[in-house]
Order: structure tokens, then sequence, then C-alpha cells
């Protein structure tokens, strides 16, 4: 069975895993899992043992392992996407469909910089393609320090982190505008990028949810972070099962079923929409 997890955000302050250990249920039984992009913030002054110890974790548990890049740890593999059921599913961290990467922060301006001066530096790259506006965007990313230190707690850290995170009032606007459009970006990016692809499996706005478009679906696999909570996906038997994690104490586990999609026949016969 392949399992999908994104958005774990360990070391994280703001994340509910404070320790590798708590995955553990959601390991086990597991050929292959894939780790939808910021599984680590290893931008933040992580040290190289640091991340190897979170690699070694999942690869000493898991037979197959995919570290798939996200804005928060852009160099973590050169992987940024992946594909099975011959294509119809397709898994990507998801801040490749918005040009600014994350337009809901108060760093937007600083990484649209980035994105502008590499784009200049770079101009055999064109920004539509896949493989050019990835590169362009992790490259943005990498080396671009928080503009709160993830990993304090304190009280005036937290008051600090949520004064940047909902003021000036254009950024919650911003957020609520993305969790929006966001299954529409993907389904028109995949049309170009990944055809074939019916499924779509993203992570990054933090917000869980399955929609349908025509004959594709989009899922948001949420983020281990915040109140909403996350899904991950379950591929076995042709089917792309959605479920919700569950904790029980400091350890979480796979919750019930809320979906089940077909990968090898048409997706209008699965489960109801908008989950």
């Amino acid at each position: 069975m392949l399992r999908i997890l994104s958005d774990l955000h360990f070391r994280d302050a703001s994340s509910r895993l404070k320790r590798l250990e708590s995955l553990e249920a959601l390991l086990e039984g597991v050929d292959e899992l894939w780790l939808n992009g910021d599984t680590c913030d290893n931008q933040t002054g992580m040290k190289p043992e640091q991340v190897e110890e979170i690699r070694e974790f999942f690869t000493s548990r898991v037979a197959r392992v995919r570290f798939i890049t996200g804005n928060h740890d852009p160099d973590i593999s050169d992987t940024h996407d992946a594909s099975a059921a011959e294509g119809l599913l397709w898994a990507t961290h998801g801040d490749v469909f918005l040009d600014d990467i994350v337009p809901w922060s108060s760093v937007r301006d600083q990484l649209g910089e980035r994105i502008k001066k590499i784009k200049a530096e770079h101009p055999e790259r064109g920004f539509s393609e896949f493989a050019d506006r990835i590169a362009t965007m992790r490259e943005a990313c990498i080396g671009f320090r928080r503009e709160c230190d993830p990993e304090k707690k304190d009280l005036s850290h937290r008051v600090r982190r949520l004064l940047t995170e909902f003021f000036p009032p254009r950024q919650p606007l911003a957020m609520i505008n993305t969790w929006r459009t966001i299954a529409d970006r993907a389904v028109n990016a995949a049309a170009t990028w990944r055809p074939e692809a019916r499924v779509i499996v993203t992570g990054h706005v933090h917000f869980p949810r399955i929609w349908q478009r025509a004959d594709r679906w989009v899922i948001n696999l949420g983020a281990f972070t915040g109140p909403l909570g996350a899904f991950s996906v379950d591929v076995a038997n042709e089917m792309a099962a959605v479920r919700r994690i569950s904790w029980s104490h400091d350890s979480c586990f796979p919750g019930k079923v809320i979906n089940q999609i077909p990968l090898a026949s048409p997706p209008s016969q699965s489960l109801s929409p908008d989950a």
C-alpha cells in the first residue's frame, strides 16, 4: 500500500507532531510512503544531521520513501512531484499552483522579489512549464528564513506569530481566497502539466478537503498544524482512499475512510464530493 502524508511541519512549535514516534501507527503496513512537502523546515538553522535523522526515521520503517519538496523544505530532495496508477494519481506540494507561493503571508512580497530576480537570472526558463516553474520557486525558498522562529513557543513569540499571520487584514482574506480557488488552480494546472491525472493530491494551504471538478478530483491533505486537521491518502487495489488522521494522546493513527476514488474506472463512481 502507498500512503501519502503532507505538511508534518516537524520541529515547528505550532505542529501537533512533537515526536516522530507519534507516527508509528500511520506507518504500519505501508509499503511506500510519500511525504508531500513541508515535512520539516530545514531553512531555519536545522543541522544536516537533524534532517538526516528525520530521513532515517522514515526509511528505517518503510521500504520506499519519497520526500517531495515543499516551500519549507525546498532542498530536502530533488523530487518535486510523484505519480502512481499509471499517472492517474499525481501528487505535488501545491505551492506551484500559486504565482507568489504564499499569497497570504507577510513575506509574500519578499518572495515575489526573489522570484522576479531568479527569472531575470535564468531567461532560459519559462514560468509556465512545471519543471521550470518549480525550479524557480524552490530556488526562491532556499535560505529564506521565516519571519518568526518556528521552534520558539514562548508566549511573546506565539503572540508575534499570530500578529504576522492575521495583520494586515489582507492576509486572512488572501488565505480564504486561496482556499476558495485552489481546487480550480490545481485542475487547470494538471490539465496542462499532467493531463492523464484524475486524482490530484496537494498540501500547502492547510485546508483538508476534497473537491470534484468534472472528471478530476482534488484532495488537499491539510496539515499537522492548526485546528483543521489532516488527511492521508492510501492507494491500493486500484482505489485512492482518503482517511482522516485521528489522534489519541500524542499518537496519531489512520481514522475512518471519508471517500474512495476508483483509479481504474471513471472517478464519477466515487463517493460524495466536497467532503
